[in-house]
């Protein structure tokens, strides 16, 4: 009986049939470990900065709001998550992993605006989280990132928290606060207003002010609170702490503006998103403004970049790239940019 030969062609199909399968094998197995996605993320060097410091990394993404905080007992931390472009978040999750992190103890949004969460539920769901501090909104789908946040936030296991005035938590000589929106029960306050009426002023007023601390070396981390707020907040700061009635006091931490090391300023420097009084009473070492190239909303405004230069350094990331603010153990502060 005469045996039949496979054709060249025959031949050539069955092998670019095998090489496929083992090619989309490989692949499987990579994705779980590596999301395909996000692939080049993890082709990066790690290396992990070494304890007893504080390290702050305000990321260059575009006119958007993310840094990423290496706390002084290993312990990290992530506020905000860009606008959820596909090339910002891709840079997020490639400096996390340069920074060797893999778990996120504090992730922090600051708005329900997209520039702020837009990128979350992607972080969320390729790294793991340990507790996450929300904007309080009775309306899940006031924006479609924060739905995407909000949902990946439920499904990650991590604790949730409302972020809120007197939220935060302590680590050794480190801690943080929130020092804005008020709680979310107060009458008439930030989230109320938001809630009853969504509209952009009363968004940016319910969005997050922070103070963190180590060292006797603060920092106050503004996402888009308006010149109102602020104004206020450098207010209240006056008058209460005056009285010293425990209002600008964390878990037996008392938060003096003097010893402001870095602003990270509101709303990308624009106009509307400045006050000559809070910064008056910070006076801080250096301030970031965090903001893209051809935004079409004027950022960084002239009043805001004048009010932060009669004080200290300015640092834009548009131009300077990602930066870096180290405070060591003793208080000394230091930074660095990516571009000179």
């Amino acid at each position: 009986m005469k045996k039949s030969k496979l054709s060249k062609k025959t031949v050539a199909a069955i092998i670019s049939v095998a090489v496929a399968a083992v090619i989309i094998t490989a692949l499987l197995i990579v994705n779980i470990f590596f999301p395909l996605k996000y692939f080049t993320a993890y082709l990066v060097g790690r290396n992990r900065s070494p304890q007893g410091a504080l390290y702050f990394h305000v990321l260059d993404v575009g006119h958007a709001d993310c840094a990423i905080a290496e706390l002084p007992d290993g312990k990290t931390m992530l506020i905000d998550g860009g606008d959820g472009s596909y090339t910002t978040t891709l840079k997020i999750l490639t400096q996390l992993n340069r920074l060797d992190i893999d778990h996120i103890d504090y992730l922090v949004c600051t708005s329900v605006k997209a520039e702020h969460c837009g990128g979350l539920a992607e972080i969320i769901s390729n790294k793991t989280v340990g507790e996450i501090f929300y904007p309080y909104s009775t309306n899940r789908y006031i924006t479609r990132e924060f739905a995407a946040f909000m949902s990946a936030a439920a499904s990650s296991g991590a604790r949730l928290t409302v972020g809120e005035y007197g939220a935060g938590a302590v680590n050794g000589d480190f801690y943080f606060t929130y020092l804005s929106p008020d709680v979310h029960t107060a009458p008439g306050g930030e989230y109320q207003a938001m809630n009853s009426s969504p509209t952009a002023a009363n968004i940016d007023a319910a969005s997050a002010i922070l103070w963190l601390e180590f060292a006797g070396r603060g920092m106050l981390y503004a996402g888009d609170a308006p010149s109102a707020t602020l104004e206020a907040l450098a207010d209240e700061y006056e008058q209460l702490s005056q009285i010293e009635d425990g209002y600008f006091e964390y878990c037996g931490h008392a938060i003096d503006f003097s010893r402001c090391a870095l602003y990270k300023a509101a709303g990308h420097g624009g106009e509307g998103y400045a006050s000559a009084k809070l910064s008056d009473l910070l006076s801080p070492d250096v301030s970031v403004i965090s903001v893209g190239e051809g935004n079409g909303e004027g950022c960084p405004s002239l009043e805001a970049m004048a009010d932060l230069l009669a004080h200290g350094q300015l640092y834009i990331t548009m131009y300077r790239g990602d930066i870096t603010c180290t405070v060591s153990q003793n208080g000394e502060l230091s930074v660095s940019a990516a571009r000179s």
